[in-house]
């Protein structure tokens, strides 16, 4: 089965953002005669952020989330058996999605602040979002920083990816 890059952040990283960048550029990679297929956690959410009903980020639905990333990991492997690699973004940290090759995109928390707060988040839901970043800095602390343009992250993502 082809591998799986798994690129992980806080809310506010730029995970979403860079997604266009990576689809952009994702030709430039070296990881197979296949394309690198870039997929985000997010996109299985709709406009309010819910997945089959579900508002998947709130803590009420936290019994969901192991459900949620088995889903992931599934999709995964059907996109990976194809003999296609695949880079996925989330915001879930390795024992959660125990598979892949994990990087951290990752800006300072003051760019963290604004871009969550530019979001509408309440200061609760900041504070929580910088207690997640510093949780995945210890378990992932390999990164690249997400505090620059989109293009310059997705560039030093598929740098990684090319390793």
């Amino acid at each position: 089965m082809s591998r799986l890059f798994v690129v992980t952040g806080a809310p506010g990283a730029g995970k979403s953002t860079v997604v266009p960048e990576l689809l952009r550029l994702r030709r430039s990679t070296s990881v197979g005669e296949g394309q690198l297929v870039v997929m985000d956690m997010d996109e299985l959410l709709d406009a309010e952020g819910r997945v089959l009903g579900v508002d998947i980020a709130t803590s009420a639905a936290a019994a969901n989330w192991p459900a949620y990333n088995a889903l992931w990991l599934r999709i995964t492997e059907l996109v990976r058996r194809s003999g296609t690699p695949m880079l996925l973004l989330t915001p879930g940290v390795p024992r959660q999605l125990p598979e892949g090759r994990w990087l951290h995109l990752d800006c300072p928390d003051a760019v963290r602040r604004q871009r969550l707060a530019a979001r509408g988040w309440s200061e609760e839901q900041i504070a929580e979002a910088l207690a997640d970043a510093a949780e995945i800095r210890k378990l992932v602390p390999r990164s690249v920083a997400g505090d620059g343009t989109p293009e310059e992250s997705a560039r030093k993502i598929l740098a990684w990816v090319n390793e």
